[in-house]
């Protein structure tokens, strides 16, 4: 199923633009959206995040104190992807961000056993919603771990506002991690293991990727931790090396747990097992479609289709795209 964006969102999108005086109805029918839009699929609330920002020349949509030029995130994409680690990735953001001193001050530190990526309100700054610190953090925190070529993960989030309407998506979009809302500033916390993990992707890549915000953002995740994620590398490990997808009993025999068990522990950590095998298997096909030349065709058989015509066809069920439109960003 695609992942569904709830209709705050828009509304959201839309505020910055309609205090500039533009009109909201027509900026809705460039997207291709109906005037007062329910939940939205990621295509769409993609279309009307690029009509938006395209639009005002602001990639912030105008929910911030100044604008941010259309293309200073992929110049940050590209300065980022020369760290060695994600732990020197992160820190490089937080220096990129803070230097356009825009409505946040940025922090990165460590604690216990996670690492803190927070930011706190600049006194007398504008910040037009909550959309304008749920948008950063989703953004840099996913960008960053594709580049390291990790899943990601999340110990907890916190927010310096009340619990939305939409809190529901929160869970998606922050990994399941546990919230608290009501604090004095917003940010993520990452496992510190994770920060020592090197940056695979080139600046060409970083650079295309960047490019494609927010499609890529708002793509599901697995997320995955625990045995979630013993589960995801074992799947992962089958399908790159035999180009296809393992059944559970041939998963539980490489991880030495019975069925029943595996059932059990991974209903307690909210997912289910063919959750985690289609997501093995998009984000396969989306790594090949990324960073290698190989042809739709090539990437179907390597992602475990027998034809190629039921890859693109699953492809677009995952993204609404097909993956010639996913790889050229033509939206």
């Amino acid at each position: 199923m695609a992942v569904r964006i709830p209709a705050a969102f828009a509304a959201n999108m839309l505020e910055g633009a309609t205090l500039q005086g533009i009109d909201p109805a027509g900026l809705l029918r460039r997207a291709g959206l109906p005037p007062q839009p329910t939940d939205l699929a990621a295509p769409d609330f993609v279309r009307l995040v690029r009509t938006v920002t395209l639009t005002m020349d602001d990639e912030l949509g105008g929910l911030q104190h100044r604008p941010q030029r259309i293309g200073i995130t992929a110049i940050m994409a590209g300065a980022l992807s020369h760290a060695e680690t994600l732990g020197e990735a992160y820190g490089r953001a937080v220096q990129f961000m803070d230097l356009m001193d825009n409505s946040f001050r940025y922090g990165f530190r460590e604690s216990g056993s996670s690492v803190m990526f927070e930011l706190t309100r600049i006194p007398g700054r504008e910040v037009l919603n909550v959309m304008a610190i749920e948008m950063i953090l989703v953004l840099v925190t996913r960008m960053l771990s594709w580049m390291a070529g990790n899943r990601g993960a999340t110990n907890a989030a916190w927010f310096d506002y009340p619990a939305p309407g939409h809190v529901a998506a929160y869970r998606g979009m922050f990994a399941r991690a546990p919230m608290q809302f009501g604090q004095s500033s917003s940010g993520i916390a990452i496992p510190a293991g994770l920060m020592k993990l090197p940056i695979v992707r080139s600046e060409a890549q970083a650079i295309n990727y960047a490019r494609r915000t927010p499609l890529d953002a708002f793509l599901p995740v697995d997320a995955a931790v625990g045995l979630s994620l013993e589960v995801a590398v074992a799947v992962e490990n089958v399908l790159t090396v035999e180009r296809r997808l393992a059944d559970m009993a041939e998963v539980c025999s490489a991880l030495g747990i019975a069925q029943h068990t595996l059932r059990r522990r991974l209903k307690k950590e909210g997912v289910d097992y063919s959750d985690i095998r289609k997501q093995v298997r998009r984000d396969l096909a989306v790594r090949l479609l990324t960073t290698t030349d190989a042809s739709v065709e090539g990437i179907a058989e390597r992602a475990g289709f027998s034809e190629a015509s039921a890859f693109i066809r699953a492809f677009r069920s995952w993204t609404g795209v097909t993956p010639r439109a996913y790889r050229l960003s033509e939206l």
